[in-house]
């Protein structure tokens, strides 16, 4: 038995209705995809053979993060404002649950044929140019028009980004507490946000952000360049900083090693990024949110004393560790 506790067992029947009721043909096969932690997701074959991914949300009695609520909605805005960018290939979307009465809140989109940077074996060179062109549609996706708000979709926008960030820290740290979950430094955290939350200020638009480029998500071509993105499970409106924390979450942030991805950001950013002092108090804060999200996210979605989740328990506190270590330097400049 999966130790997931997010994961659904969907019958091939189920699918069936499901596609039948978009016009999208007879399954032929549906095999269910690893990777992935919240939804259940299924690569369907079609009888004209045309490919899909269709992702479906949790049971609506299984407890999930405050974030996590109505996300399938949240997605599909997502994907539907990033089919504007020019410089990627992102899925379309064929059909989606458009009821909470619905047996199944679920997602439908094109498969996409490729391979992900993390499994991807590249030369410096060819890594540099990935990272590049990752650094420009960053700033694409950055000069999206979006709502006038901040925070998540699903759960209100919030007039600044200061009062947007508490309420996203305050709404994690409750769904860990309600959990009972064991957040390490939880003090130490408050207190280095209070410390900081001045810098917060500074944001004064709000910019699409992924919140999630990391090497699973990014898809390449059999030349190894940039292709497409995925998976918009976490996709705010916010501060642009948070966009850079995704491709290493293990050791601090690298200007020298970011620097092909600063360089094509810069090359198409409608903002000033220096990586200045502030700039980076605001990078650190929204890793120390990420983390407390890798953290929490673990009691809901396994079992407990499973070796799964000791290990993202473990990964969590280290992820906390550096962003408090590193954070507490810039503060005290």
């Amino acid at each position: 038995m999966s130790t997931n506790k997010m994961k659904l067992d969907i019958s091939q029947q189920a699918l069936s209705d499901i596609f039948k009721k978009h016009n999208l043909g007879n399954i032929q096969s549906a095999d269910l995809m690893t990777g992935g932690e919240f939804n259940s997701v299924y690569k369907i074959v079609t009888d004209d053979s045309k490919k899909y991914v269709i992702k479906i949300a949790p049971s609506s009695d299984i407890e999930v993060l405050t974030y996590e609520r109505n996300l399938i909605q949240s997605e599909v805005f997502a994907y539907e404002k990033l089919a504007e960018l020019k410089s990627v290939h992102i899925p379309e979307i064929f059909g989606y649950s458009q009821s909470s009465d619905e047996p199944y809140q679920y997602l439908i989109m094109e498969f996409i044929e490729g391979k992900t940077l993390s499994k991807s074996k590249l030369t410096d060179e060819e890594t540099a140019k990935v990272t590049y062109s990752l650094g420009q549609t960053m700033a694409e996706i950055h000069s999206i028009a979006v709502p006038d708000g901040f925070g998540y979709l699903q759960n209100g926008l919030k007039r600044t980004w200061k009062d947007a960030y508490l309420s996203m820290v305050d709404s994690i740290i409750r769904d860990g507490l309600a959990k009972k979950a064991k957040i390490p430094y939880l003090e130490e955290i408050k207190s280095l946000i209070n410390q900081n939350l001045s810098v917060l200020d500074e944001v004064k638009t709000p910019a699409l952000i992924h919140f999630d480029l990391w090497a699973g998500n990014i898809i390449l071509d059999k030349n190894n360049d940039l292709y497409s993105l995925i998976d918009c499970e976490r996709v705010m409106f916010g501060d642009v900083m948070g966009e850079f924390i995704s491709l290493d979450y293990i050791t601090p942030f690298s200007l020298e090693k970011n620097k092909s991805l600063i360089a094509g950001y810069r090359s198409r950013a409608n903002r000033n990024v220096e990586f200045n002092n502030n700039e980076m108090i605001r990078l650190y804060l929204m890793r120390l949110y990420l983390g407390l999200i890798a953290n929490i996210e673990t009691s809901y979605r396994y079992r407990k004393m499973s070796l799964t989740f000791l290990g993202r328990y473990l990964f969590s506190k280290h992820f906390l560790k550096v962003s408090i270590r590193e954070l507490k330097k810039y503060t005290q400049k």
